[in-house]
């Protein structure tokens, strides 16, 4: 028996994709009376030894702003529920999965590529991990 969906989770980074994924979930959330969650997760560390300067910082905290704004007047327009949030973590992908579990999502939507290419050469690295993590229902835009 499936489940009615009434949280959509939808990760934001600013790509065509996540784009597309939220335009999805705004369609099924108006047939569904569902609401989203829309999520942008910044991370700071980079890999390596030395630190990333405040600038940078500031720079990728105002991208992340612009981001959720513009997706909650999309949904405002739709007159969808939205609820948007910036976070900072270094395991975007498992950051996601952990957000899906505490929010008692029902579905996450989310692309198939971030912002960057060259992480994968098929699937983004993110959208394959929560595929491989999650045990909530997942679809992939592209």
């Amino acid at each position: 028996m499936l489940k009615k969906i009434k949280n959509i989770l939808v990760p934001l980074d600013g790509s065509s994709a996540s784009l597309k994924g939220l335009k999805l979930a705004l369609t099924l959330a108006k047939g569904l009376d569902a609401k989203i969650f829309g999520v942008n997760i910044i991370r700071f560390s980079n890999g390596f030894q030395f630190p990333v300067s405040s600038e940078i910082k500031k720079m990728h905290i105002k991208s992340a702003e612009g981001i959720v704004s513009e997706a909650q007047k999309i949904a405002k327009k739709e007159k969808i529920p939205f609820v948007g949030k910036i976070i900072k973590a270094d395991n975007i992908g498992g950051e996601i999965v952990k957000i899906s579990k505490t929010k008692k999502v029902d579905l996450i939507i989310i692309g198939s590529r971030g912002p960057y290419p060259g992480s994968e050469t098929f699937l983004g690295s993110v959208a394959n991990y929560v595929l491989h993590k999650t045990n909530v229902p997942i679809t992939i835009v592209k």
